[in-house]
């Protein structure tokens, strides 16, 4: 016959209540959830939904889509792997290779004191 060595604790009321708080859903009414929505949706410079094609861009509101990109990095990246969170860091990485390439662009125009 085996030994078998057993340590276990019997939790108080308070601890059950302590441990399941931190892990109870609470649905769209998370305060977590809308603070995430919230970052989200503040992270997107108030200028980016009315841009179209006849606008130009500055280096500082390229520099701007660049630090977009990089906080909705972050709370995207915590996320579980996925499809949308493969498809919403590939858009990012599209958005700011577009910055990127824009601003060296720019970078080069204002070197040799002219335009594209």
């Amino acid at each position: 016959m085996s030994r078998r060595i057993s340590q276990t604790i019997a939790p108080t009321s308070e601890d059950v209540a302590v441990l399941r708080l931190a892990f109870v859903s609470k649905g769209a009414n998370d305060p977590v959830i809308k603070a995430m929505r919230e970052f989200l949706k503040d992270s997107v410079p108030a200028w980016l939904p009315k841009i179209g094609e006849n606008q130009e861009l500055t280096r500082e509101r390229l520099a701007e889509i660049r630090e977009a990109a990089n906080q909705r990095r972050l709370v995207i990246a915590a996320l579980p792997e996925g499809p949308a969170r493969t498809q919403a860091l590939e858009e990012l990485d599209r958005a700011e290779s577009a910055a990127i390439d824009m601003d060296t662009a720019l970078a080069g125009a204002n070197a040799f004191g002219g335009t594209e």
